[in-house]
């Protein structure tokens, strides 16, 4: 699914696994730098690594969605913000590509997965930032 995805694409998928395997895969299978994140749903928080940092801008390595997505070009971030806030209602496997703002950076490819525990009001998002050569 992501073999030539431009950017301002996405999906999201009741969790899937297999899914989610294949398009792992895709992005292992060209030449990409990818960087895992994760975020707790009780607290909102996104961890991300230092390169996802630096791409996105980002003061610190813990931050919140809408520090993430202010850096992507103003027309996708509708279509992200959707994406996550619909994983964070169920579990889920989801990916988006788009632009960053910062003209060396290149799009940025998003896949990942959420499992949602809804009787201890909790849960985890997690998964890939993978970014082109551009953005090194």
């Amino acid at each position: 699914m992501l073999r030539f995805v431009k950017p301002g694409f996405g999906t999201i998928l009741p969790e899937d696994t297999r899914a989610h395997e294949e398009w792992i895969a895709e992005l292992t299978g060209h030449d990409y730098v990818i960087e895992g994140w994760h975020c707790d749903l009780s607290t909102g928080i996104f961890s991300v690594g230092k390169m996802a940092q630096r791409i996105h801008t980002l003061e610190q390595n813990l931050c919140g969605l809408l520090d993430i997505i202010r850096g992507y070009a103003e027309n996708h971030r509708k279509i992200v913000l959707s994406i996550l806030e619909e994983a964070t209602a169920s579990a889920s496997s989801f990916c988006y590509c788009t632009d960053v703002t910062q003209a060396s950076a290149g799009p940025v490819h998003c896949i990942g997965t959420s499992r949602i525990d809804i009787a201890a009001a909790s849960g985890l998002m997690q998964g890939v930032f993978a970014f082109s050569n551009v953005g090194r």
